[in-house]
């Protein structure tokens, strides 16, 4: 079996792969900075237990993280209790794809990493767009598979949260889908404005990619919110809400061979 840790800003994911790189279960955490290699065991021996999960002999271990202190903690973790050097995902490893000319690699995140590396093994031969919907929602664009370009701008809770951090009247309104633009009380009238403008603002960013690249593209879309995106963007072809732990896995195996 393999273990994989998808880390981001506000959650943690864990997953136990099979041999073959299906994966069996993934369970969530928020992200905590603060924790340390035998709290994260306890939390992980609770899990495989409620999951009924027996690991007979682990083969491997790998991180993709944004949380710098969560990934020393999790090297520590795979030494202690399993005597495992964990694999690292950073922009120096072996990569199925280069970049246009231009482009400055070396702040690359390694969660847009393995949504790339994912997206060429079962996408391969096309131009893709890549949204993830996270914390933050990035998107890269690759031509064949030359990266050519992308961006980042704040995910759709963050934008919520940040009005209500920001002004001194307006509450504190959660994510909520609504079908109308016209809201008829504050409440509503963020939740209209935000949901659907993100909708917008995504839809442009599509068509605006399309015509700078010349040439159609194949559109993906991973994280938490890329379900409803790909409900109610049609430009979206496809969701795939695994994409980043088989892209941990597949970018493993690429440079362990």
């Amino acid at each position: 079996m393999y273990i994989v840790f998808d880390v981001g800003n506000t959650h943690m994911c864990t997953s136990i792969l099979r041999n073959d790189g299906f994966v069996l279960e993934t369970f969530r955490k928020s992200t905590d900075e603060g924790m340390t290699e035998d709290e994260f065991y306890t939390f992980f021996k609770s899990m495989l237990e409620v999951n009924e999960i027996q690991i007979d002999e682990i083969k491997g271990m790998m991180v993709s993280s944004v949380v710098p202190m969560v990934t020393q903690m999790l090297e520590y973790f795979a030494k202690k209790y399993f005597d495992i050097d964990i694999f690292v995902v950073d922009i120096n490893k072996k990569l199925p794809f280069t970049f246009e000319d231009g482009n400055n690699p070396r702040g690359m995140g390694p969660d847009r990493i393995i949504d790339i590396v994912q997206a060429l093994k079962e996408y391969p031969d096309r131009n893709l767009i890549i949204f993830d919907f996270g914390t933050a929602t990035t998107y890269e664009v690759l031509k064949k598979n030359v990266y050519v370009g992308g961006g980042i701008f704040p995910g759709i809770r963050t934008t919520f949260n940040a009005l209500f951090g920001k002004t001194a009247r307006l509450p504190k309104v959660e994510y909520c889908e609504i079908g109308t633009v016209l809201g008829k009380d504050t409440v509503e009238q963020i939740q209209a404005a935000i949901f659907n403008g993100y909708i917008g603002q995504v839809k442009y960013l599509i068509e605006k990619i399309k015509e700078e690249l010349g040439e159609d593209c194949f559109v993906i879309a991973t994280g938490g919110l890329s379900k409803i995106m790909g409900e109610k963007v049609e430009e979206i072809d496809v969701c795939s809400s695994r994409l980043s732990i088989r892209g941990i896995y597949t970018l493993y195996k690429m440079n362990m061979e």
